[in-house]
């Protein structure tokens, strides 16, 4: 065989993380000038390589002289070549061998290696278990899509499709499914971020069912971890952000008081292993049906809320409006609208779009049994599907118990607050929470424009966000 051959760089279906809107593309091989042009007398051979879009086959980068090594025989050798390709694709990496003959009359471009399908955007890596991974159990139209791409767990680079984490070939056991998994957030957020980005997307999937949180600490199980972090470098090391949603294993009395700084030690440690601070886009969990330790998921998913303000680079999205495909698992359906608000927060802050986010308690006033919450994150109102107080997901609790709440209601005249009416004034130590219980309420209030329903938190003190009870009995 003869031209130009690619040993080393990147391959079919590949996707490469720009920084400030380019890449460098490095590549190394060997080449040989053909037989016959042998036989006829060279002057002189050297590798080319250019960078086409695929689309209309427009030349990105023109036919460029790589660097060559040929020894004593000037008919075959070694190359390699740095390209620096902007953003977009997808593009096509085509390599030649420019020859000339002794004869001044003769010169030939011969064949050479070929990638396909390469992109220049962005990177992100999917982590957490059976809801980042994908458990989805029933059908919704999300077909695959050039430009969304996914790194294989047989570490091969190709299309994304659903399952994203199926694990046939897979080169390693660490993140391999034991059951069928099904439709994951991540496609659908791929193909939405693309359209806003106008860049393509990678995904690298080393989330895993059921795992708990141990297994993403460095230093306590940690496998997990190690996995992630050996599949980014595999990928360049760059990557545009963790997409992480995990915590349902550790609605335990044993785990979820130490969730906060377990989830601190990942975020920590993965920034240090990959010597950048790579942000983290989270999910606050959804429910379990007729799950156990109520109080233990509030305590979760506020360690999920306040990462989101404590630890710079941590952004949170809810999803307590997210149906099921069985007791634990989100639909389907609520996967894809999952993932396209996902990609939303991710252009707003990767490339400064809109910025979108859930509505968030900020402040209460009390005014004897009247609670008026005051919310930030609100752009026009609040969408209620009932005023019925029992819907409404909030609970008061003091030294003497719950307080029970007897009207919930929206304020005419300010679009950002919700008016509580309690059975009595509550004491001085009460404390308010909202979607805290293992399956919590099914119909939360939502912001009109975004739909983003209200972030879950748990047991914040009243005097915390008020200065005081008045009335106090």
């Amino acid at each position: 065989m003869h031209g130009v051959f690619i040993t080393d760089g990147v391959t079919d279906w590949q996707i490469v993380q720009h920084t400030n809107g380019y890449a460098n593309l490095s590549f190394s091989g060997t080449w040989q000038v053909p037989k016959a042009a042998v036989e006829i007398g060279v002057k002189s051979a050297v590798p080319l390589i250019r960078v086409v879009h695929q689309d209309d086959n427009s030349q990105i980068i023109p036919w460029t002289e790589a660097n060559i090594s040929h020894g004593d025989n000037p008919c075959h050798g070694t190359w390699n070549a740095e390209i620096q390709v902007p953003a977009g694709g997808l593009y096509r990496i085509e390599t030649g061998l420019y020859t000339k003959s002794i004869n001044p009359d003769l010169r030939w471009t011969f064949r050479g290696d070929v990638r396909v399908h390469i992109g220049v955007g962005d990177i992100f890596v999917i982590a957490g278990q059976s809801n980042s991974s994908g458990y989805g159990r029933d059908w919704a139209f999300d077909p695959p899509m050039p430009g969304v791409h996914l790194y294989r767990n047989r570490k091969k680079w190709d299309l994304a499709c659903h399952p994203i984490n199926e694990s046939t070939f897979a080169a390693d056991e660490v993140n391999a499914e034991m059951g069928v998994s099904g439709v994951s957030p991540y496609l659908s957020f791929g193909k939405y971020f693309t359209k806003l980005s106008n860049y393509p997307v990678g995904l690298i999937p080393t989330a895993l069912g059921g795992s708990p949180i141990s297994r993403w600490h460095s230093e306590q199980n940690g496998d997990l971890f190690r996995n992630m972090i050996n599949r980014i470098k595999e990928c360049g090391r760059k990557a545009a952000g963790i997409l992480w949603y995990q915590g349902c294993s550790d609605t335990t009395p044993e785990a979820a008081s130490s969730y906060y700084n377990n989830f601190c030690h990942v975020v920590n440690s993965t920034r240090k292993a990959l010597g950048y601070d790579i942000p983290f886009f989270t999910f606050q969990l959804n429910r379990q049906i007729s799950g156990l330790h109520d109080e233990c998921w509030g305590i979760v998913r506020e360690a999920q809320r306040l990462a989101s303000h404590r630890i710079p680079g941590v952004y949170m999205l809810p999803t307590l409006d997210c149906s099921l495909s069985d007791g634990i698992h989100n639909s389907a359906h609520a996967n894809i609208k999952l993932g396209e608000r996902m990609a939303k927060l991710c252009a707003n802050i990767l490339y400064d779009m809109p910025e979108y986010r859930a509505p968030e308690l900020a402040s209460v006033i009390c005014n004897n049994q009247r609670l008026s919450l005051i919310f930030q994150n609100v752009e026009r109102g609040f969408a209620l599907f009932s005023n019925e107080p029992r819907y409404c997901g909030f609970t008061v609790r003091d030294s003497s118990g719950d307080v029970a709440i007897t009207a919930f209601s929206l304020d005419s005249e300010k679009p950002n607050v919700l008016h509580l009416t309690l059975e009595r004034t509550p004491l001085k130590d009460a404390t308010i929470s909202f979607g805290w219980e293992a399956n919590p309420t099914m119909y939360p209030a939502f912001d009109e424009v975004t739909c983003l329903p209200i972030v879950s938190f748990y047991q914040i003190p009243l005097k915390q966000l008020s200065g005081g009870i008045h009335n106090e009995k």
